[in-house]
């Protein structure tokens, strides 16, 4: 049996003065909890089933945690959003005794399959609207794609200049140059005036009853082109076995984006998974870097089937 993907705190391990104040502001007391497995992160994940028979989705995490500020952003982040947005409402962020606490509406359902036509149309519909409900973006502070995440975004150019990691594949180790000179074409194409989750994953959706897709954790909100989250999402159709080309190529936010700038992004994401994936592990995450290794082989050969496809004129 895998191990399980994170470490979490659990609901019952968390200060019992921060469990009485979340059951004060929910005016309620907490009947039973169901922690959650899922993820990358360490901190609290938990639905509430109350007294009052309703339930709620909470987040917490000891405020000197590391991954405390990024509690807070998703916090604040999904507090800011326009009530249209498929998201679960925010309820309450709010910190007490150390301890921040985040506090959502409980969405019962599952993570969407990619490999499912419907369910894959439903994934597809809610990017539409996430592109469509957060432009212009509602949070003007947030940082732009190409500041947040260029430098990070850059590793194929490091890797040339001081020399690739000893294990690096052979392809790509034949074609450093090349792959440096293409992660950066997306640059040129990052602008944008849209809100952009810049995480979607299945993982971070919930399918509902009803068929519709909603998105959780607004941890990394940046503003750019609407086309970047699509692309974002495209690795995780390739692990699906879903070919994501001809859905670019279809889909309202990609359709019209030049393939030199989907090349590049692709080949920085390709980039960036292949050295994330050789970091140490994190002793509370001791599945991410096999899911980073994976996605560095899998967006990798997805790269080298578009660039085996012929050389890209930009469009004028």
């Amino acid at each position: 049996m895998d191990e399980p993907p994170v470490t979490r705190v659990r609901w019952s391990s968390v200060p019992s003065t921060v469990r009485t104040d979340v059951e004060k502001r929910l005016g309620a007391r907490v009947r039973s909890a169901e922690d959650q497995s899922g993820g990358f992160s360490h901190g609290v994940a938990a639905r509430l089933f109350l007294e009052d028979g309703s339930s709620v989705f909470v987040k917490a995490i000891d405020d000197t945690d590391e991954l405390a500020v990024t509690y807070r952003k998703e916090s604040n982040t999904a507090a800011a959003l326009p009530h249209d947005v498929p998201t679960p409402r925010h309820r309450h962020g709010w910190a007490v005794d150390g301890w921040f606490v985040a506090c959502f509406d409980d969405v019962t359902g599952r993570h969407p399959r990619l490999d499912n036509p419907g369910e894959l149309g439903a994934v597809l519909a809610t990017v539409t609207r996430l592109a469509e409900t957060l432009t212009p973006c509602p949070l003007p502070d947030v940082p732009t794609f190409l500041d947040h995440y260029g430098p990070a975004l850059a590793i194929w150019a490091a890797f040339a200049a001081n020399g690739p990691p000893p294990d690096l594949d052979t392809w790509c180790r034949a074609n450093l140059d090349r792959l440096a000179g293409i992660e950066s074409a997306w640059h040129g194409f990052a602008r944008g005036n849209t809100l952009l989750h810049t995480d979607l994953r299945p993982d971070n959706m919930i399918r509902r009853a009803d068929g519709s897709v909603v998105v959780v954790d607004w941890a990394w909100p940046c503003r750019g082109a609407a086309w970047i989250d699509l692309v974002g999402l495209a690795p995780s159709l390739v692990r699906a076995g879903t070919d994501p080309d001809p859905l670019l190529a279809s889909h309202s936010t990609t359709r019209e984006v030049d393939p030199v700038a989907i090349d590049g992004l692709v080949c920085a994401l390709a980039g960036y998974w292949t050295s994330q994936c050789r970091l140490p592990a994190p002793p509370r995450s001791p599945r991410l870097r096999r899911y980073q290794a994976e996605a560095a082989e899998l967006t990798t050969t997805w790269l080298r089937r578009r660039l085996s496809a012929g050389t890209r004129t930009p469009r004028s």
